[in-house]
């Protein structure tokens, strides 16, 4: 099912391709057509009206001839730059809107490509906790369990329902960020405070990670709890996500040049330069559903940068020698209370 849509994907891309060049070469072989035709009628033109000279003038009348066939020369001169710098316009213009077009195809097809992918994933993503909390239920209704074994599969049943609301939490949030409907209840906030709260809220979902913290005291920003929240939790599951097994992440928080600086990071593989301009649009992920093996829907590094962004802030892609790459996120500091 995956190969056949993968094929009827790449059918239509081919088919928008062929159309758009198709019709572009037609569009251009008609203009200079036309714009050859035209030069054509007007040395036409020009030489009968030299040739009605020859028959209006004789030998007697040659220099009222000569003053006349020279404002000729000099009227059809200058009808030819007319139709010279007219035809040039009229490219440019067809250049330009043919360049538009095809600039908005690559997009539809971009967006339909992450359309697909984002579809396929949140597909994937719901239905497996459904169907884990779903079959805990089930075992627990059907079968006699020890009492360990019902908190095992209640505690996992908890974490499945977790998930999911973390899951539609991050897709409300990024369609608000989208409609620019997300409202910011900005305050003073200590931000080495917010990212401890946020390193113990991973580290209970994820009870064997190691995360390597290197965090100053009292590093207070002006902005809202909740969205510098989703932040430092986005960046550190996509840093969880990515990093190879039995390696740590790093977080690190410090002052520096007037600004509050984030950086998380984690030994798993570099960004190439060409995606990191890509990687932070909603719904867009490296690779495509059927050969990625990481789960995600394209939307935590998607929120990081518009919570940056809201903060008055830059976030940067540092890629790490040998291995390795790091989120680095930079607020303005307000220094402490």
């Amino acid at each position: 099912m995956k190969k056949q849509e993968i094929n009827k994907f790449m059918g239509l891309k081919i088919r928008r391709s062929f159309l758009f060049y198709f019709f572009s070469v037609y569009i251009l072989s008609l203009f200079f057509w036309w714009w050859t035709m035209i030069f054509y009628k007007n040395n036409q033109l020009y030489r009968e009206k030299e040739l009605q000279l020859y028959y209006q003038y004789d030998q007697s009348e040659s220099v009222q001839f000569m003053n006349e066939n020279e404002s000729l020369m000099k009227e059809k001169e200058k009808q030819r730059w007319m139709i010279i710098g007219e035809g040039a316009t009229f490219l440019i213009l067809i250049l330009l809107g043919m360049y538009r077009l095809r600039i908005n195809i690559s997009r539809e097809v971009g967006l339909a490509s992450m359309e697909k992918n984002f579809l396929l994933s949140i597909t994937h993503e719901l239905k497996s906790p459904l169907a884990s909390a779903r079959l805990n239920l089930q075992t627990l209704n059907n079968r006699k369990l020890s009492e360990e074994q019902q908190k095992l599969l209640l505690r996992n049943t908890e974490s499945d329902v977790i998930r999911l609301n973390d899951l539609v939490e991050k897709i409300l949030l990024a369609s608000k960020m989208g409609h620019h409907s997300m409202q910011m209840i900005v305050e003073e906030l200590n931000l080495s405070e917010l990212a401890e709260e946020c390193i113990d809220a991973v580290l209970n979902r994820n009870p064997e990670l190691k995360i390597d913290t290197q965090i100053e005291d009292s590093v207070w920003v002006n902005g809202d709890d909740v969205m510098l929240k989703s932040l430092v939790l986005n960046l550190l599951e996509n840093a969880v996500k990515y990093a190879p097994q039995n390696t740590s992440i790093g977080l690190s928080l410090k002052k520096e040049n007037k600004m509050a600086v984030l950086e998380v990071s984690d030994q798993g593989k570099a960004i190439p330069e060409e995606e990191q301009e890509r990687i932070f649009k909603r719904f867009y992920r490296m690779g495509n559903e059927e050969t990625r093996t990481h789960t995600g829907v394209g939307l935590g590094l998607y929120i990081v940068h518009e919570v940056t962004m809201m903060h008055h802030g830059d976030i940067k892609i540092v890629n790490k020698k040998p291995s390795g790459k790091a989120f680095k996120v930079e607020i303005p500091y307000i220094g402490g209370i």
